[in-house]
Formats: structure tokens, sequence, C-alpha cells
């Protein structure tokens, strides 16, 4: 071997080293299952990151509850057992309120195609940052989350409909809303709730979006999906802010961009999803699709108002999100 080769081999191995030993092990727990497509594609999102930055984010991936509950990951990242997660903020409303307000735009937006606008134009992803920074964690983007529908026993055409409706629903704003609406709420586990459904002792459910609806078996009894624009929850990754800080800032930079990959992609994936859901639940188990009206979005608006109005007092960090959720929709001509 020449000189020139041995001096060249030498180099290249200083950089391997140099790197390895730059490198950072994310172990990040999702907000599903193992065969969710959120938990595939952050998987398949970990692997190409990896790769890219030459090993130095090597992410580790683990579905729902293999490390803690849903609700106890920012403490988990806080002790040392998880370093990061990709979950909603609602998980947290019991933690902070600002959790809870910034984790669900209910009826606010059109559409999430509107909604996310606000974390790029309207100063959302901002406010995120400082309210997750709190907890010692860095919001690195939001991660796509499709539009939730209802599955219902009986039909509910309107918002005066909701009168007297037994629903299970989390807790938080979603349920605020829906009681307002005159609903009357059953906290079950979305297991627990299809019993519920076909015994009687329910009449709806809030849970997610047609697919996944239906991979739990809502729609075995409730052969109503109603689409009334009640929840547009948000997800999100993020991640400890030690361990962030200590990434290059090319590192960062491919995070952020991966992130917003994974963001994109679920956009497809979980459209795709949704519409052959959509059409499986028409056809094969006979469900009757209920969309609301402008006039029943504005009604939910103007609930969703009020809720802003209670939770926003809770605390500066919920008021600033409120406040700038209603500049932000004044400028869409919204309000």
């Amino acid at each position: 071997m020449s000189l020139k080769s041995v001096l060249c081999a030498a180099c290249a191995a200083t950089i391997l080293s140099a790197g390895a030993a730059g490198a950072e092990t994310f172990k990040m727990q999702t907000f599903l299952g193992a065969s969710a497509a959120t938990t595939t594609g952050f998987e398949e999102m970990a692997a190409k990151l990896k790769a890219d930055t030459n090993g130095e984010v090597d992410i580790q991936v683990f579905p729902a509850r293999a490390v803690v509950g849903p609700t106890e990951t920012i403490d988990a990242i806080e002790n040392g057992l998880l370093d990061g997660q990709y979950t909603g903020p609602t998980f947290f409303a019991g933690k902070d309120p600002a959790m809870a307000v910034f984790g669900d735009t209910l009826s606010a937006y059109p559409n999430t195609d509107v909604r996310d606008t606000w974390f790029t134009e309207g100063g959302g992803l901002e406010l995120g940052r400082t309210l997750y920074a709190k907890y010692g964690l860095h919001m690195i983007c939001v991660v796509h989350w499709p539009q939730e529908q209802i599955p219902s026993t009986v039909p509910i055409e309107n918002v005066e409909d909701f009168q007297g409706i037994k629903i299970r629903a989390p807790g938080g704003l979603p349920s605020d809303l829906l009681t307002r609406a005159g609903a009357s709420l059953v906290n079950l586990a979305p297991g627990d709730a299809i019993t519920a459904l076909e015994t009687g002792v329910l009449d709806a459910s809030d849970l997610a979006n047609v697919g996944l609806n239906m991979a739990f078996g809502m729609y075995n009894n409730a052969k109503y999906s109603v689409f009334a624009r009640h929840s547009m929850p948000v997800t999100e990754m993020s991640v400890s802010i030690e361990k962030w800080n200590k990434l290059s800032d090319d590192a960062k930079a491919k995070f952020e961009a991966a992130c917003n990959g994974l963001s994109d992609d679920l956009l497809t994936t979980l459209g795709d999803q949704e519409v052959a859901a959509i059409d499986k639940a028409k056809n094969e188990l006979g469900v009757t699709f209920i969309e609301f009206g402008e006039a029943d979005a504005e009604k939910f608006r103007n609930m969703l108002l009020e809720v802003w109005n209670d939770w926003g007092a809770k605390s500066e960090d919920a008021q600033a999100i409120v406040d700038s959720h209603r500049a932000y929709m004044t400028s869409l001509g919204i309000l």
C-alpha cells in the first residue's frame, strides 16, 4: 500500500471515529401501536435520518405504552427513561391547560390545511416551542393528523341533535364543546366504548378519524359517522432540549426536515387510508356519513369562542395561544 493510501485510510478512520463520538441516541415513544402508519412511518424516517446524518441522530422508536403510558412521556423524558416523543399535546391537558388549548383547535378552522398555516404563518410553531421549552423539550415540528368523525348509533345532523346524546369523550376541550352542545359525556376507554355502543349505554363515541374508528370496531354497531368539525387535534415530535443542543447544526436541520417530511408523507398515506376506510364503511358496513353544513359549523365556532374564554383564563400561556388563534382567524376572515 502506498504512503498516500495509508494516509487517506487514516484520515477516513479519524472522520468516522469523530462521527461516532458525536452520535446521539434518542429513545422516542409514539402515541399509537406498532402497526399504525404513524409508527411505521416514524421508523422509516428514523432509519433514513440515521443514514443522512452518518449516525449522529440514532432514533429508537417505541410504540405506545412500550415504556410508559401516553400521559407520562414528558415525565419519562425528564427522568431519562425516554429522550423524546411523537404524540399529541392533549395527552398533557391535565398537566397544563395551555397544552389542552394548543393540542386541539376544535371547530375554529374549516379544515386541517387552513389550520396548519397557523403554525407556519401565524406564529403557532413559535408559541408551541416556547410552551414545550418550559418542560425541557424542543418541539421539532407539528405532524399531520387527519380530521376526526364521530361514530353514532343515531343520526346527528346538526348541533341541536347533540342534546341528550350519550357520548364517550376523553376530556379536555372537545368534551367541553360537546357538553355545551347538550351531550351527556361518559368516560370510557375506546375498547369499552365498543360494547357500550352495542348495549345502548352509549349513543356515540368521540375517538379519531374513520380509519382508526374502523380499526377499533366502532362501526360494527354505530351505523352513522358524523363529520361535525368538533375536534381537530394536533400531533407533534419533540425531544429533550439537552440532547437537541448536543447535535450539530447540520443534524438539527436534517432532523427538522425529516420530521416535516414524515408529516408530508402521512398527509398522503393517511389520506389514502381514509378514502379506503370510508369506502369500506359505506359499502361493506352500511355506514351513513353526515357532514355538518356551514350554519352548524358557525354555531360550533361560536361555542368554541366560549370554550377558549374559559380555558384561556386558566394560564398566561393558554391565553397567549387563544389570542394568537383569534388574531390569525381574523386575518383570514374566519372571525
